[in-house]
């Protein structure tokens, strides 16, 4: 019996399905809370969605807007020993060990300065994250809900120990000060299981 390699042809389960699915967080006065769910395997480079938020802090209630796009790239190596970003598509063979590195930009296209911009990418089942996060000093969660700055720690046998990254299912960042048309990014880098 032949054994299947289910990163041969990482697509053709997912040929309807978009490389990420963006999900609007909510607006309170200054405060924007963005979502990305990344998925594995894609079909597209990326997605570029406009996310529309109601603000209703008072009686009147005000559209807001940000623009998103989430890209993933494989990390590989040149021929001068180099890194370089090569963007998944359609034709992209993931194996285990691949490594990727997923990109957020967030763009405010409200009409005011945004003062915090929470961020927050899930990571797929199908990779597990590694060290490599920008910017630095974010939040990390292992369930998808409760976040907490990272590395998060835990209690085994009464020993506070950092969990491991492969436990890990979310990244959140608060971001600070984003101008009216100013894009914020994001990243992190993940290795395929």
């Amino acid at each position: 019996m032949k054994k299947s390699n289910q990163f041969a042809s990482p697509f053709s389960a997912w040929s309807g399905h978009r490389l990420f699915h963006v999900v609007a967080g909510t607006l309170i006065g200054a405060m924007v809370v963005t979502q990305a769910s990344a998925m594995l395997p894609t079909p597209e480079q990326a997605v570029d969605s406009s996310m529309a938020m109601q603000a209703s802090a008072s009686s009147n209630s005000s559209a807001q807007a940000v623009n998103s796009r989430i890209t993933a790239s494989l990390v590989s190596v040149d021929a001068n020993g180099q890194e370089v970003l090569v963007p998944v598509d359609t034709n992209t063979r993931l194996q285990s060990g691949n490594v990727l590195e997923y990109q957020g930009y967030f763009t405010n296209t409200n009409a005011d300065r945004v003062r915090k911009m929470t961020v927050t990418m899930s990571i797929p089942e199908q990779v597990e994250l590694l060290k490599t996060v920008a910017p630095e000093f974010p939040y990390g969660s292992v369930d998808g809900n409760s976040f907490a700055r990272m590395p998060l720690r835990t209690k085994v046998d009464n020993q506070l120990q950092d969990v491991a990254l492969k436990y890990y299912k979310a990244v959140r960042w608060d971001l600070e000060g984003v101008g009216l048309n100013d894009t914020v990014a994001v990243k992190y880098r993940a290795r395929v299981k």
